[in-house]
């Protein structure tokens, strides 16, 4: 039954996350097909690249001309190249919501919950099912 119950946790969890929706009015950071969005931006002529996937950095690469620096000017260049991937995110998320259909989130609601309720039906009836075959089988195995 821990299945079922894991089942319906993924189910309050996207749950939860729609009303988050219609309360703030933010969607995911993700982009097509629900993949994180990603940006990229650069300073100092490229020495300096950072990659962001939904809202977190996921890898900055230096050029090894650019430890040259010191450190007080490569961190403005960091920060720069930080702030220049944030940037491209938002113009993507911008360029997606003039695209995306309108979507009717209370809609959404009633049907996700109309899927959760049949679904933990019918994962705990094909539960007991199979505890019930496996019951029968070790006792015509006695």
């Amino acid at each position: 039954m821990d299945q079922v119950a894991e089942f319906d946790r993924l189910f309050q969890q996207t749950r939860q996350a729609l009303a988050s929706m219609r309360t703030t009015g933010q969607v995911p950071d993700d982009g097509p097909a629900g993949r994180p969005a990603r940006g990229a931006g650069s300073a100092a002529g490229g020495q300096v690249e950072v990659v962001m996937v939904g809202q977190r950095v996921e890898s900055v690469t230096l050029d090894p001309r650019a430890l040259r620096m010191g450190a007080e000017l490569l961190g403005e260049q960091i920060t720069l190249a930080v702030n220049a991937a944030l940037d491209d995110l938002r113009l993507q998320a911008a360029d997606a919501s003039v695209d995306a259909p309108p979507v009717d989130t209370v809609a959404l609601d009633q049907t996700l919950d109309e899927l959760q309720n049949e679904s933990v039906r019918s994962m705990a009836a094909m539960t007991e099912a199979l505890t019930d075959a496996v019951r029968r089988i070790q006792q015509a195995a006695r």
